[in-house]
């Protein structure tokens, strides 16, 4: 495939992500790009979009009493005091990552929980329990797909808000359009 193909393949997945497509055209989605070669990071974030974009709505008509966010384990610093307990590592509000400062706006805002994940597989657990109608997840697109697809299959609304710079370690994520993605609502 010639560097104009690449383009105009581009132009076209990008055209079907801004429109609300069931998961079925996702899917075939997915196929065709990867059968044209399309970069999976760029893919990944394609999904992540379409799925917020689809889904912004009824996110912002859950009140935050019934939300909960999760956050990854590498948002925390190196030397980060957070000891695990139930539902992942609990902050100790150290203020040496910007975590402490993520749980406050989501306690400010009334959330139902605000969690940091060592794994993804906590996520089924935190849901099957405390029972939220949303979540909004903070990761690297891969885990966020992978998170929207659980949410899906358990019934939660979701939102994604992809780290700035992943890696698994001392990753970022950008605070304003974090806080657009949580106070986003339609009250």
């Amino acid at each position: 495939m010639n560097e104009n193909d690449d383009s105009s393949v581009m132009r076209v997945v990008k055209t079907l992500a801004k429109t609300k497509l069931s998961s079925l055209a996702i899917h075939k989605l997915e196929q065709f790009a990867t059968k044209l070669g399309v970069e999976e990071q760029e893919l990944l974030q394609l999904y992540v979009e379409t799925k917020n974009r689809s889904l912004i709505q009824s996110f912002a008509s859950t009140p935050y009493t019934e939300r909960i966010i999760m956050l990854p384990q590498c948002l925390r610093a190196k030397d980060c005091p957070a000891e695990m307990g139930k539902y992942g590592y609990e902050c100790q509000q150290c203020g040496r990552c910007s975590v402490a400062k993520i749980m406050q706006l989501t306690k400010d805002l009334g959330y139902k929980g605000a969690f940091i994940l060592p794994g993804g597989s906590l996520a089924q657990k935190i849901i099957l329990e405390l029972k939220p109608k949303a979540s909004l997840g903070v990761a690297c697109s891969k885990e966020l797909v992978l998170g929207s697809y659980l949410c899906e299959k358990m019934g939660i609304v979701c939102q994604g808000v992809e780290l700035l710079r992943d890696g698994c370690i001392n990753t970022i994520v950008d605070m304003k359009t974090l806080k657009e993605a949580l106070n986003v609502n339609m009250f």
